[in-house]
């Protein structure tokens, strides 16, 4: 038997954020209970009950943008019109996103403070797949990089880091650099990334939600084998490859977990 350095949740929470567009969260659910025994549950819009402190909420939101991805955060006071912006996403899960970027770490304790009311709860894995962007500051290269997920107490993924952070065929941005059109070029290397409305999505999400439950039992979600849905991707060739073309879903180590998984008496 594994040892989990915390107990394995009573249940997997989901919540949304935004306009998800072709992402079936509840597909995504199935496939962790139906690989861990762990039930589900969908808990819709992350702003769900919070429609009085939307003010507060919108403020904090604004005060955490990455507006030069060279330079380290620094907090500052917004102006109204970024407070206003906040207010009309959190109000309107519709809201077409504008490329923003967020501080990761930041935004992440603002969806604790939302959904765990700052009390560590073990019990249970919470989950939000957002489409709003998140990046952290990269010490080595001293700058912010955008990112599909961040691990913890609550765990985020992002549906618009999936397309915009790992990076894409290095024939795309040379071609972009040369000037041809952006359009063409998603046309010419189709399928060799994922981009917005990609059906794909879900079934590669899978893997980053398995991540999500590998770090709330272990305080590691990632492995080295590159053909195992938990290796740490970083450009979409490898996101492809190891969420859809691996030699198997998980590589033997992993896959033992998930059995002492399945093997444990079930919670429900």
């Amino acid at each position: 038997m594994n040892d989990f350095i915390r107990p394995v949740p009573s249940i997997i929470e989901l919540y949304e954020e935004g306009d998800l567009n072709v992402l079936n969260i509840k597909e995504l659910g199935q496939y962790l209970k139906e690989k861990t025994k762990v039930p589900f549950r969908l808990r819709g819009d992350v702003y769900k009950g919070s429609k009085k402190r939307i003010s507060k909420i919108a403020q904090r939101f604004a005060s955490i943008k990455v507006k030069d991805p060279s330079r380290r955060y620094a907090e500052g006071s917004p102006f109204q019109a970024e407070v206003d912006y906040e207010k009309r996403r959190i109000r309107d899960s519709q809201w077409q996103i504008v490329g923003l970027l967020y501080e990761g770490s930041l935004y992440q304790e603002i969806i604790s403070d939302l959904i765990l009311k700052k009390k560590l709860d073990v019990e249970h894995c919470v989950i939000l797949f957002t489409n709003q962007l998140f990046g952290t500051w990269d010490r080595d290269d001293r700058r912010y990089h955008a990112r599909v997920s961040l691990y913890g107490f609550p765990n985020l993924i992002s549906i618009t880091g999936l397309v915009e952070a790992p990076a894409k065929p290095k024939g795309f941005y040379i071609k972009k650099q040369m000037g041809t059109p952006v359009e063409w070029l998603r046309e010419e290397y189709k399928g060799q990334f994922l981009d917005y409305g990609d059906m794909r999505i879900t079934e590669v999400l899978k893997g980053y939600a398995m991540q999500a439950l590998f770090f709330h039992l272990f305080g590691n979600p990632f492995c080295e084998d590159p053909d195992c849905r938990l290796f740490n991707s970083h450009w979409q060739e490898e996101v492809l490859h190891s969420q859809l073309d691996g030699q198997y879903e998980f590589c033997p180590k992993h896959e033992a977990v998930l059995q002492d998984l399945m093997d444990r008496p079930s919670v429900i």
